[in-house]
C-alpha cells in the first residue's frame, strides 16, 4: 500500500478494507505530527508581530484556550463519528485520516493567509496582522477536526455496508 497523503478518501478505503499495515499507521501518524510542526519551523504558521506586550499576551492567552476547546471538541466530535467498533478503530482512524487531511487543509490556509499578507495593504498592521493570524489559525483547526470526522462518518458507513 502507498501513503495518501491528498486523497484522504483513498486513506479511507484502505482503512475500511484493513489493508494499513502497522508500520502504515505509524508513518501516518508521523506525517500527521510533521503537518504542524515543519511549518511552525519553517516559519509558514507565523508568530504574532504586536510589540505592545499587553496585546500580545492575550492574543497568545485566547489562542490557548480557544485551541484547547476545539481539540477537546474536536476529538470528541470525531470519536462520535466513528460508529463501528471504535475501541479498535479509532485511534487508527482517527491518526491515518488526520494525517492527509491536515497537510491539505494547512497548505490551503496558509496559502491564503500568506497571500492575504502580501496583497492586503491593511494587512501590515501588527494588530491585524495577528488577529487575522489567530482566525486562520483557529479555522484550520476547526477545518481538520471536521474533515477528519466527516471522514470517520464515511469510512463507518463503509463498515458497516461491508458487515452487510
Amino acid at each position: 500500500m502507498a501513503f495518501h497523503l491528498v486523497r484522504t478518501s483513498r486513506v479511507a478505503s484502505d482503512l475500511a478494507a484493513r489493508s494499513v499495515s502497522p508500520r502504515e499507521q505509524a508513518g501516518y501518524l508521523i506525517i500527521s505530527f510533521l503537518a504542524w510542526t515543519v511549518p511552525f519551523y519553517l516559519y509558514l504558521i507565523p508568530a504574532p508581530r504586536a510589540e505592545d506586550q499587553a496585546f500580545a499576551a492575550w492574543m497568545w492567552l485566547i489562542e490557548f484556550v480557544l485551541v484547547v476547546a476545539i481539540f477537546i471538541g474536536g476529538v470528541n466530535y470525531c470519536l462520535r463519528k466513528c460508529r463501528v467498533d471504535p475501541g479498535a478503530n479509532f485511534l487508527v482512524d482517527f491518526s491515518c485520516l488526520y494525517a492527509p487531511v491536515a497537510l491539505t487543509t494547512s497548505i490551503v490556509i496558509w496559502t491564503v493567509f500568506h497571500l492575504a499578507a502580501a496583497l492586503l495593504p491593511w494587512f501590515s498592521s501588527a494588530y491585524a496582522y495577528d488577529t487575522l493570524r489567530l482566525l486562520f489559525y483557529l479555522a484550520a483547526t476547526m477545518v481538520i477536526f471536521w474533515r477528519v470526522g466527516e471522514h470517520m462518518e464515511r469510512l463507518s458507513l463503509a463498515r458497516s455496508r461491508a458487515r452487510g
